[in-house]
């Protein structure tokens, strides 16, 4: 009897509701880093130098049409879209911010944040929208 009782709660699942999250940590391969330009201290003018604000790995894919209509409005000639862990405090993007995708297909690219927002489906993910204007 106890072994038949056994049998039923390990067949049951704990959480009937439960579903598997779509991004896992494999899905993080793309490794990305933030960064903004500051005016170095030195006396020419317009010497800038990039200072790094973050860097981790994203989830990288094409934006969706409903991404693009977003990205028409600025203009902008190449697109896309990653997914990061929220980093909440350690780090928040700003649209002030660049980004460079370490990736043989993206080399030599620096990417503009176009939009930041929160991953809807899961409080764990931030989706940033990313855009080139040049």
């Amino acid at each position: 009897m106890l072994l038949l009782i056994w049998q039923v709660i390990k067949l049951a699942p704990i959480n009937p509701k439960y579903k598997k999250p779509k991004i896992v940590a494999g899905a993080l391969n793309t490794p990305v880093t933030f960064f903004e330009f500051k005016p170095t201290e030195g006396p020419d003018p317009g010497e800038i130098e990039k200072k790094e604000l973050y860097s981790c790995t994203c989830l990288a894919y094409n934006p969706s049409s409903k991404d693009r209509e977003i990205l028409s409005a600025k203009g902008t000639k190449e697109a896309m879209t990653i997914k990061i862990r929220d980093p909440f405090l350690d780090y928040i993007p700003d649209n002030k911010h660049k980004v460079v995708i370490e990736d043989f297909r993206y080399k030599n690219k620096i990417w503009e944040i176009v939009e930041v927002s929160p991953d809807l489906e899961s409080n764990q993910f931030l989706k940033l929208i990313l855009g080139l204007s040049s």
